[in-house]
């Protein structure tokens, strides 16, 4: 053996005694506690078959339940089990293509106020045993980019790769690529489940579904894969909960924006995630609102008649180019869908997602909604359902419906420690539209009238 062959082998063998094998692991804290393999499969209801087949490194994907199972039968704690995760994870990924394995796209923005939402869906897929994770959101509250984040710290982790279904497929040439041609097939409801299965096996990943509609028929092909493929996580996004009964749902709500019967210039207001993310996005007002008690106080309830809406605070955010917060207030109050919309933009996006909500409701929930938003406060269920007309399962189930489709949010502070609900300020103004008469022909009401310099009003220029 040459010099070059003997640095080498000195090189290789700290590494290997510094990170035992998943078998040596399991095998040492067995022996640290003084218990056979039998007596351990007693403490863990683990076989005493699969506890040998881990010990001597036969199991090359061992499952995570039988794991856990493994470590609290071994009563290991911190540390312990953190090595024994971290052997079980380079195990996980050993054999898989490195071409399989492109990073998630990075967010370029920092993410304001979902550190709670990362963390809750991390420990779901890392340590709840949660396999098929459904975000669910109405448009423009944040779900593509809080699933971004937490395929981000699950690729950083490498406890567990991540792969990013890419909407539009890849070419067939590359393995990535092919991957993603099959991927873009089982979501069409097409083809494709053998080849993801003979190329996930058994393998800890994470599949990520980015802002797809899911079909009947794609939903229907990721539990077939999800069958074939033990270690397969999947997390995805959806504008509403799935009929087909699987998986588990994680709502995501817009931006706490501060309880509005403290006043505007409260410090719950001020420290609100909602108005933090409007002056990250304000620029020249970013400074200035922390220091001016005015300025903060227009933004946070800019931010309130946006409902705290990621996508529409940083709609309203670039028209801050043109006009004063105060200005902008006004403007909220009198037209929020337009300030949702960026310049340029189509004033009929932020809208159309909510209205399709709403004609979707049947006459009983739709009854509800009316009601619960004739209320100016926010209110408790119990509070909701005080009311004969609104008492009764079917209004409860009404309004955990409308909170799944994004017609009624969670409110800012409780009451005697019962959560509080608010109906959004932007579904009031459709419901204001709807049961307001028919509006004349906009040649005999004038021309629109947009926020002036001084705060009053001015003529708007032509669309």
């Amino acid at each position: 053996m040459n010099s070059t062959q003997n640095r080498d082998a000195r090189t290789v063998t700290p590494d290997r005694q510094a990170s035992p094998s998943l078998g040596a692991e399991l095998k040492a804290a067995r022996r640290r506690i003084g218990v056979t393999q039998t007596q351990l499969a007693d403490l863990s209801a683990v076989s005493v078959r699969a506890i040998r087949d881990l010990e001597l490194d036969l199991t090359q994907n061992p499952r995570r339940e039988t794991l856990r199972l493994l470590m609290d039968g071994l009563r290991l704690t911190g540390a312990q089990r953190a090595r024994i995760e971290e052997a079980a994870a380079g195990l996980a990924t050993r054999g898989m293509p490195a071409d399989f394995l492109a990073p998630p796209p990075a967010v370029l923005e920092p993410t304001i106020g979902r550190e709670r939402d990362i963390e809750a869906l991390t420990g779901l897929i890392r340590f709840g045993g949660h396999r098929l994770i459904r975000v669910v959101g109405m448009a423009g509250v944040g779900k593509s980019r809080l699933i971004q984040e937490v395929a981000g710290a699950m690729n950083a982790s490498g406890r567990m790769p991540v792969v990013w279904a890419d909407r539009d497929g890849g070419r067939a040439g590359r393995p990535a690529d092919t991957l993603q041609v099959h991927l873009a097939a089982l979501l069409r409801g097409d083809s494709g489940l053998d080849h993801l299965a003979t190329t996930f096996g058994t393998h800890d990943m994470l599949l990520v579904v980015p802002d797809t509609t899911m079909s009947p028929g794609s939903e229907a092909a990721l539990r077939r894969l999800l069958m074939r493929c033990r270690g397969l996580h999947v997390l995805y996004e959806a504008r509403e909960g799935s009929t087909w009964g699987a998986g588990t749902e994680y709502p995501v709500f817009p931006l706490s924006v501060g309880d509005r019967t403290a006043g505007p210039a409260s410090r719950e207001s001020a420290d609100s995630p909602a108005l933090r993310l409007m002056l990250s996005r304000c620029g020249s007002f970013e400074r200035e609102g922390h220091a001016d008690s005015g300025i903060t106080a227009a933004l946070a309830d800019v931010c309130r008649s946006l409902d705290g809406i990621p996508r529409a605070i940083e709609a309203a955010a670039s028209w801050l180019l043109l006009y004063s917060p105060d200005q902008l207030l006004s403007l909220a109050r009198r037209d929020p869908f337009k300030l949702a919309t960026p310049p340029g933009g189509d004033a009929t996006g932020p809208r159309a997602g909510l209205e399709a909500s709403v004609r979707s409701l049947r006459p009983r929930d739709a009854d509800v909604l009316r009601r619960l938003a004739a209320r100016p406060l926010p209110w408790t269920t119990a509070e909701a359902l005080s009311s004969p007309e609104q008492g009764g399962d079917s209004a409860q189930d009404a309004i955990h419906l409308l909170c799944t489709r994004g017609l009624v949010r969670p409110a800012d502070g409780d009451a005697g420690g019962s959560p509080r609900f608010t109906v959004l300020n932007l579904v009031r103004h459709l419901l204001a539209e709807s049961a307001a008469p028919a509006a004349p022909a906009r040649e005999s009401r004038g021309p629109l009238r947009w926020p002036s310099a001084a705060g009053g009003a001015a003529p708007a220029r032509a669309a």
